[in-house]
C-alpha cells in the first residue's frame, strides 16, 4: 500500500517534468501538458502493476523508476528555474560530470 501511495505522489511532478522537457524542444502549450500528463498516468499504471506483481525484480524496476523520476524532475528544475538554488546546484553537477568525461 505504501509503494502504491508513493507511486501516486509522483504523478504530478512526473507530468510537470515531462511537460517542461517537451516544451524545451519546441512550442509550449496544451499539447505538451497533455503529453506530460499521459506519460505520468502511464508511469503510474506501470508502477502500480509492479507493486501488484510483488516480485524482487518488479521492486527493483520500481526503485529504478523512482530514481529516474527524481532525475527527470531535477532536469526540469534546472531548465525551468536555473537561478533557483536546486536548479543551480543540478546545473553545477551536470557541468562537473561533463568536465570529468573529457
Amino acid at each position: 500500500m505504501t509503494m502504491a501511495t508513493l507511486a501516486l505522489l509522483v504523478v504530478l511532478p512526473t507530468g510537470w517534468a515531462m511537460a517542461v522537457k517537451l516544451a524545451d524542444g519546441g512550442p509550449a502549450g496544451l499539447a505538451c501538458q497533455a503529453k506530460g500528463a499521459a506519460f505520468a498516468v502511464f508511469q503510474l499504471a506501470v508502477m502500480v502493476g509492479l507493486v501488484v506483481l510483488d516480485t524482487w525484480w518488479g521492486m527493483l524496476f520500481y526503485a529504478f523508476l523512482m530514481l529516474a523520476t527524481g532525475h527527470m524532475v531535477l532536469e526540469a528544475l534546472s531548465k525551468r528555474y536555473p537561478a533557483s538554488r536546486l536548479g543551480a546546484w543540478w546545473g553545477q553537477q551536470q557541468a562537473a560530470a561533463v568536465s570529468r568525461r573529457k
